[in-house]
């Protein structure tokens, strides 16, 4: 209501399919730029970081990217935008459950994409754990290292993820929810992540890799 946003139509996802955004797209300029930065995007992208910290951790890698944008952005960042708004529309009713009787323990989704920033072609570390059915903890952020493969975001992706699967295995004991010896699961739909964290394989994809991000065997 706030951004006159209630009526929009609802979309189905929470960005439109292959969307490619530049930092050099910026064509607004003088006045016309100035309304946007100050009036318009930044309020609107911080009124949908709130949403993604609380509830909606299904727009973080949304957020991610148009917040990127902030200091300039242009016509072509705020559709985008928009496309949360709708999406939103769509599934404001939805929410976070957790369930009384499931005992599953940590389990984790790790994702990444290739390159997927077009400013530095860095890729973006994605993942999203559950207990008691429920999401706890979610991150979408772009990684440090700038990826010659497509293994190597996987692995890095997955070498964060695991750390804080430790910590939140950590914090489910602490609070007597599962034994400590009873190790987070963690889901990956890389077979090569899978094989690398097994075994040092794919040598000539890898063996550039920091041995930081090697944590994850």
């Amino acid at each position: 209501e706030r951004f006159n946003m209630q009526s929009a139509k609802s979309a189905l996802i929470h960005l439109p399919i292959n969307l490619r955004l530049f930092q050099q797209d910026c064509s607004i300029s003088g006045s016309e730029g100035e309304v946007m930065k100050s009036a318009l995007y930044a309020p609107v992208v911080g009124s949908l970081m709130y949403a993604m910290f609380t509830t909606q951790l299904d727009i973080a890698h949304a957020i991610g990217i148009v917040s990127r944008f902030m200091h300039n952005p242009d016509r072509s960042h705020w559709n985008p935008v928009k496309h949360v708004f709708r999406y939103l529309v769509g599934t404001k009713a939805y929410g976070i459950l957790f369930g009384p009787n499931d005992t599953s323990g940590v389990v984790g989704y790790i994702e990444s994409d290739f390159a997927g920033y077009m400013d530095t072609r860095k890729s973006i570390t994605g993942y999203c754990f559950k207990f008691g059915n429920g999401a706890i903890s979610w991150k979408s952020k772009l990684q440090e290292c700038t990826a010659t493969s497509t293994t190597e975001p996987e692995y890095v992706a997955a070498s964060d993820t695991t750390k804080e699967a430790l910590w939140l295995g950590r914090l489910a004991h602490t609070f007597q929810q599962v034994d400590y010896d009873s190790a987070p699961i963690l889901y990956s739909g890389s077979q090569s992540v899978v094989a690398l964290s097994k075994n040092p394989v794919h040598h000539n994809a890898s063996k550039h890799i920091k041995v930081r991000y090697h944590f994850v065997r």
